[in-house]
């Protein structure tokens, strides 16, 4: 299989976190993306021109993070990362939800300062995504208790969400006034798998 992949992209982190939790990483060949012509997008097997996505041994190519993690659970051995039941899997994509989109207001923030001449971003939609990045936080931070002790799509996805903070809002100090979403965080990323995914350094 074949990954076309990015160090510093967060949804990438997520499926190589759960890739190497599953025991995969050694079956995926990482593929750079192709930025010869940013206008056709730099993932030509997207149509959207995204990253990740995954080319299997088919030929076949499947696409969007949370696609390619529930792919590789279901084709690995081991406990599953996605809950079958009804409600348990409804409150853990759930919880995934608040944490793909923390990343995806983060992801955001930093394409518009990256793209835009300084002063002409908006800054009442730069504010907008702020306030929900706070927002999910401070959430994150009273369901703590919840998915301590766990790992899961959630959580991992949790993880790769609060590393994208530290990597491109280290200004912004979440850990401010969230002191258990702090400990969970402190103790999740000493895995492995989170370990071997840090992004480089800007």
């Amino acid at each position: 299989m074949k990954l076309c992949h990015s160090p510093t992209s967060p949804f990438v982190r997520k499926v190589m976190v759960l890739a190497m939790e599953k025991g995969l990483q050694d079956k995926i060949e990482l593929v750079s993306p192709d930025t010869s012509d940013i206008f056709q997008g730099i993932n030509r097997a997207n149509p959207l021109g995204k990253i990740p996505s995954l080319e299997l041994d088919s030929g076949d190519a499947i696409y969007d993070s949370i696609v390619i993690c529930e792919y590789l659970d279901d084709i690995s051995e081991g406990p599953s990362l996605f809950p079958k039941d009804g409600l348990e899997r409804a409150k853990v994509m759930t919880l995934h939800a608040t944490a793909n989109g923390l990343t995806d207001c983060a992801y955001q923030r930093r394409m518009d300062s990256a793209a835009m001449p300084e002063g002409e971003g908006s800054p009442t939609w730069n504010a907008r995504l702020r306030i929900a990045m706070e927002q999910s936080l401070d959430l994150l931070e009273i369901q703590v208790a919840e998915f301590s002790g766990r790992l899961d799509i959630a959580t991992i996805a949790i993880g790769c969400a609060l590393g994208y903070h530290d990597f491109r809002f280290s200004h912004e100090n979440w850990r401010e006034a969230r002191p258990n979403l702090t400990a969970w965080f402190d103790e999740f990323s000493k895995r492995p798998s989170m370990q071997e995914t840090i992004p480089p350094a800007p």
